[in-house]
């Protein structure tokens, strides 16, 4: 079954509510900070980590697309560098419109410069996001095992670590039985209401076409280890800004960060998760004790360094490909895929 296009009308209403509650978060990050005490903290940082996060924010998006390279398998033999620049302009689009058009953007890149149906494509990137949040599960499960949290917060770690392992073994049995499977889920995702049910069934579509490039299960494992290697260098990065501002905190609270922060970044947004982005961060350092002015510090400095450096290379790497943001934004509209 095909899969119809929003209208504006269904668009314009998710940008409005991404951009209400940007504006609600926002002014929760900000509710009853002291910006004299913030300037102060800001004044003490010292210039050398800015360079320090600056340049290691791309090895983020490389090995990012070690694990598209991976997914995509034999059909391709997309260069490093390729796969490199479209992920950073995937990136930047999402960090600059609306909608996440990045992703959709640059599934239409790499099946426009590798000769891939696009729907192949387009499924990789699916595949991608399932394998992201089995690494955060993942890292969420570690961090609640070691963490001296509430009791209650553990069990969680116990129950998250489960789900986890659930969404696994449904990845292999989809892997392993494919249309079957799906035709199997198709009444049962019919019955559900509204456009519930159509939306699930062309999501597992999607997933279904991402999977077909994959010629051994090994391959998915691999693409796994490599999320885990991505997901670490936000990690450091986290952990380095503590020290920037001279949080004396553990590792964990960097994984810990890392998790909260990228299930938050899940709510509907403006471009970038602004606002979402800063109180996630005060939300996940409150159980360490840090203030909010600091805490305010460490989201402005890991958001905005590294937005600002994917915006340049994205920006650069778009013109070394003769791309505009038109060109791209139409074209993502042309794929009719949210």
């Amino acid at each position: 079954m095909s899969e119809t296009a929003p209208g504006p009308q269904k668009h314009g209403l998710k940008i409005a509510v991404g951009i209400l509650l940007s504006l609600v978060f926002l002014g929760l990050a900000f509710y009853n900070i002291n910006f004299r005490q913030l300037l102060e903290i800001f004044r003490r940082l010292n210039p050398w980590w800015i360079v320090l996060v600056s340049l290691l924010s791309p090895w983020g998006w490389y090995f990012r697309a070690r694990v598209w390279k991976q997914l995509i398998g034999q059909r391709a033999q997309p260069s490093m560098w390729n796969l490199f620049r479209i992920i950073t302009i995937g990136y930047m689009l999402n960090n600059l419109l609306p909608l996440k058009i990045g992703e959709v953007v640059r599934a239409w890149l790499l099946g426009k410069r590798e000769n891939l149906p696009t729907s192949l494509a387009i499924g990789t990137v699916v595949v991608e996001r399932l394998l992201d949040v089995l690494t955060l599960l993942t890292y969420f499960a570690f961090t609640m095992i070691f963490i001296p949290f509430a009791p209650w917060l553990k069990l969680s770690g116990v129950v998250v670590g489960a789900i986890g392992l659930g969404m696994l073994v449904l990845v292999l049995i989809t892997y392993r039985y494919g249309e079957r499977f799906t035709v199997w889920l198709e009444k049962p995702f019919y019955r559900l209401p509204g456009n519930t049910g159509p939306w699930l069934h062309s999501q597992l579509a999607k997933f279904l076409e991402g999977l077909r490039l994959i010629d051994k299960p090994s391959q998915l494992f691999k693409a796994f280890f490599w999320c885990l290697i991505t997901w670490m260098v936000w990690i450091v990065i986290g952990y380095m800004t503590f020290l920037a501002f001279g949080l004396n905190l553990p590792f964990l609270a960097a994984i810990f960060l890392m998790v909260v922060l990228n299930f938050g970044l899940m709510i509907p947004s403006s471009p970038g998760g602004l606002g979402v982005y800063e109180f996630m961060v005060i939300l996940s350092l409150t159980p360490y004790g840090v203030g909010k002015e600091a805490a305010l510090g460490v989201a402005f400095f890991s958001h905005i360094v590294p937005y600002l450096v994917n915006v340049v290379f994205g920006w650069i790497f778009a013109m070394q490909m003769n791309l505009s943001m038109g060109k791209m934004y139409s074209e993502s509209e042309q794929l009719k895929v949210e």
